[in-house]
């Protein structure tokens, strides 16, 4: 593997890049764990969403992104559009770190649509003469032709009382005032969530105190991405904190995303659960979600994420000179006071020919002879409370990707020691997840590297990586009087070359 110079990470895109670049892209296109309906990274390495949101007739997509190898060194901003959340379209570098309080990243942000602009508050990674960060949240301006402007002045300059870990601005409006949700590490080194407010989204912004959560007194050692989405009558505060403890089958991978739906108390700062603190995907990569600014859902959220965690490496790919996806966006409701998480509402263009009937554990058709589809979508229904067991991808004697239900214990896991490759294998291998009221359906989407299961309409969902070699493609499965149906997954998502 390439090792990285300090000066090859802090490389910014210049013009006379071009042609490297796109000899890079051919490169990375040719990988067999290339996805063909997920958001991929146009070259080298891909982390958080950004500005996510739906303006101007469209759903914009921007995207951390280091473009010269899968490896985080500077970042810079991509952009992505799609007409329906299903079919994407990369557009190019939408924002390059080229002033003093961003020169070593445009770090994570998010969006606020106008009816003439796109609003994009982002942090600044700036670093002074000595090294040291100092973070500012910084403001750019989009407008119908896709020009960006970066705004002079800074919205927010790095507060005192906290350390340099100051980041992820999370931009929103509610009763006259413009907010910023702000994740932050005080000089404890505890993990915090700062807001701000002001009556102008140009200028005019303070700290308006910490967020407290009520039962709650920090979250590990520093919280990232922190989102603040309105449900129907209901808030539901999303996060992803580093440093918590696992604690039984919860919080297993190194870093985790979580979310508590509850009420919001502008006037006294407090957010009061009424949920405990959940995990969003109990899978082995997610992190950093962010949900839309859009009014095309009603009473319902949308939302994406990194498919991958911090501090997390995936060898496979990252040696061929590209790393990073982005999740399916899904669908957000509450029940229950319960997140429920669905594929969005156009996901139905996904599906192709059909390749396997089984009703009532009888097979009907099968165009799979028996290999696993590198690409399809697997409806598993009807399971009656019964066990069900899928293999994806065995091989002769591996059990590849596993997928159980047990009926007895009520417990679905997902095992990943039976393939061969295996990655981040520090943080375990399997994932096990209670369902209380037992399996009722399952919906799973398979895209070469990557699986995303979707269970009791929502319920649980488990994201992860995998890198399945030439030799692992058989699928097995068992199961009583279940019926599954598999289907060719459709190609949606652009893998054309553009700066």
């Amino acid at each position: 593997m390439k090792q990285w110079t300090p000066e090859e990470k802090r490389r910014v895109y210049k013009d006379t890049d071009y042609q490297e670049l796109k000899l890079l892209h051919e490169e990375v296109s040719r990988s067999k764990w290339r996805t063909q309906y997920h958001v991929q990274t146009v070259t080298g390495l891909m982390n958080d969403p950004n500005g996510f949101s739906r303006w101007n007739g469209k759903w914009h997509l921007f995207y951390q992104w280091f473009p010269y190898g899968g490896v985080h060194g500077t970042k810079h901003w991509y952009h992505v559009t799609s007409e329906d959340l299903v079919s994407w379209k990369n557009i190019g570098c939408a924002m390059i770190p080229d002033h003093y309080e961003d020169n070593s990243g445009c770090y994570s942000g998010s969006a606020y649509p106008t009816d003439d602009a796109l609003y994009l508050a982002y942090t600044g990674n700036c670093r002074d003469k000595d090294y040291v960060r100092h973070p500012f949240q910084l403001l750019a301006k989009m407008d119908k032709e896709g020009n960006i402007t970066k705004q002079a002045e800074p919205l927010i300059k790095p507060q005192e009382g906290y350390t340099e870990h100051q980041r992820d601005p999370k931009i929103f409006r509610h009763l006259g005032y413009y907010y910023i949700l702000l994740g932050a590490q005080d000089e404890n080194k505890k993990g915090k969530l700062l807001l701000f407010r002001s009556q102008d989204i140009e200028e005019g912004w303070y700290l308006y105190g910490e967020l407290k959560v009520r039962g709650f007194e920090d979250f590990g050692y520093m919280v990232e991405c922190p989102d603040l989405e309105k449900i129907g009558n209901q808030w539901v505060l999303l996060f992803s904190p580093q440093g918590l403890e696992p604690e039984g089958n919860n919080f297993q991978n190194k870093f985790n995303n979580v979310y508590m739906v509850g009420k919001m108390d502008f006037d006294n700062l407090e957010f009061i659960p009424e949920s405990p603190m959940t995990e969003l995907d109990r899978g082995f990569d997610f992190y950093a979600a962010q949900c839309a600014f859009q009014k095309e859902y009603s009473s319902a959220g949308v939302l994406i994420a990194w498919f991958g965690v911090a501090d997390y490496s995936y060898p496979p790919a990252d040696d061929e000179g590209w790393a990073g996806l982005q999740t399916m966006p899904r669908e957000l409701t509450i029940k229950n006071n319960r997140l429920i998480q669905k594929p969005v509402r156009a996901i139905g263009k996904l599906k192709g020919d059909t390749l396997l009937r089984v009703s009532d554990g009888r097979i009907i058709e099968d165009k799979t002879l028996g290999r696993t589809p590198s690409a399809c979508i697997i409806d598993v229904e009807n399971p009656k409370y019964e066990s069900v067991s899928l293999n994806l991808f065995a091989g002769s004697i591996e059990k590849g990707f596993e997928i159980s239900y047990n009926k007895n214990s009520k417990d679905f896991y997902i095992d990943k020691s039976g393939m061969r490759i295996q990655t981040n294998t520090d943080f375990g291998t399997r994932r096990t997840v209670h369902l209380d009221n037992g399996l009722k359906s399952m919906q799973i989407f398979v895209d070469h590297s990557t699986v995303e299961i979707f269970l009791n309409e929502g319920e649980y969902v488990l994201s992860s990586r995998i890198f399945p070699t030439a030799d692992e493609h058989l699928l097995r499965m068992s199961g009583k009087d279940i019926n599954i149906n598999i289907y060719q997954a459709n190609k949606t998502v652009e893998q054309d070359f553009v700066i």
